[in-house]
């Protein structure tokens, strides 16, 4: 069977149909139900597809990025339930855009100007001042729909720029919902990113991404990545210190209740076999997350038999 006869909706990248907030009032683009699969059509993060670095100033300048496609509504979800969605597959457009953050970065300040590039994307792979790199298509941003109207560029509760390259194909994506109908908005593709995105940008990208949608009775505090060998549980604040101190303090009650363990052995237990990693490292709103083996914790002990894979 092929994968277009799985596809149930198709949503295309247009104004009418993306948010820059992770947004509870706007209409649905579609309504999906527990199970469909979904071809979603994203934007890069700079919100249009650009040929010169004075072209990203003026969308830049004028406050234009990290444009989400969505919001889906998913039948029969409501608040404190949980939404599943497994990245099925990436197909990324035909260019990556990469350039010097101006308001992020470790190094933020050294490098003057753009140094803007519109890279190539020939046969998944990336000619970089002749370095030659395989493309590692992953999604940057997901959330559900956040009361507080978060911006894409951030990160709540909910989801939004979680900025972790470990959401590849094949990785489910577990997100609280606040609203009914949950509301799923999705963008920010890159062809590759490095942990932390350390100049503050990746190599951005537009595509599409073809979903699966899951829902769960069961409630979790923040958005659990399920990967091939790991779970990651994240956490995000004003400094990395506050994102790993949530992304860890998470992580301990969820292993320890897992688990049925005291909340020091848990916190020992992870210590020892897990490992702290970096999302967004240099924005406004940071991310991190604790990556747990399964041997250590594996999604069933998270959510049972409801468990998506």
């Amino acid at each position: 069977m092929s994968i277009a006869s799985y596809i149930k909706h198709t949503i295309e990248f247009n104004e009418q149909n993306s948010a820059y907030i992770l947004d509870i009032d706007k209409s649905p683009v579609i309504y999906a139900n527990h199970g469909d699969h979904i071809l979603v059509e994203t934007m890069n993060a700079f919100s249009q597809e650009t040929n010169t670095g004075e072209e990203l100033n003026q969308v830049i300048d004028k406050g234009y990025h990290h444009p989400f496609t969505g919001p889906i509504y998913i039948n029969n979800v409501q608040p404190g339930m949980t939404v599943a969605v497994k990245i099925e597959n990436i197909e990324l457009s035909a260019f990556g855009y990469t350039c010097i953050s101006r308001s992020s970065g470790v190094l933020k300040g050294v490098f003057q100007g753009r140094n803007y590039k519109k890279i190539f994307l020939k046969s998944g792979m990336i000619d970089y001042e002749s370095i030659n790199l395989q493309t590692i298509p992953s999604l940057g941003g997901i959330g559900l729909a956040d009361p507080a109207g978060t911006r894409n560029g951030a990160t709540c509760p909910h989801g939004g720029n979680l900025d972790f390259r470990h959401m590849v194909a094949g990785s489910v994506v577990y997100l609280p919902a606040a609203v009914e109908g949950g509301l799923l908005y999705m963008g920010d593709l890159h062809a590759r990113q490095g942990d932390g995105e350390l100049s503050g940008i990746a190599l951005e990208a537009s595509g599409q991404v073809h979903i699966s949608l899951s829902v769960l009775s069961q409630h979790i505090p923040c958005p659990i990545i399920y990967s091939s060998d790991h779970i990651l549980i994240a956490g995000y604040g004003d400094t990395f210190e506050d994102a790993a101190n949530m992304a860890v303090s998470m992580a301990v009650s969820i292993v320890a209740h897992a688990k049925q363990l005291q909340e020091v052995d848990a916190y020992i237990l992870l210590g020892f076999s897990a490992h702290l990693v970096i999302g967004h490292y240099t924005g406004r709103i940071k991310s991190a997350a604790v990556r747990i083996p399964h041997e250590v914790l594996k999604i069933e002990d998270i959510f049972g038999l409801e468990s998506v894979k």
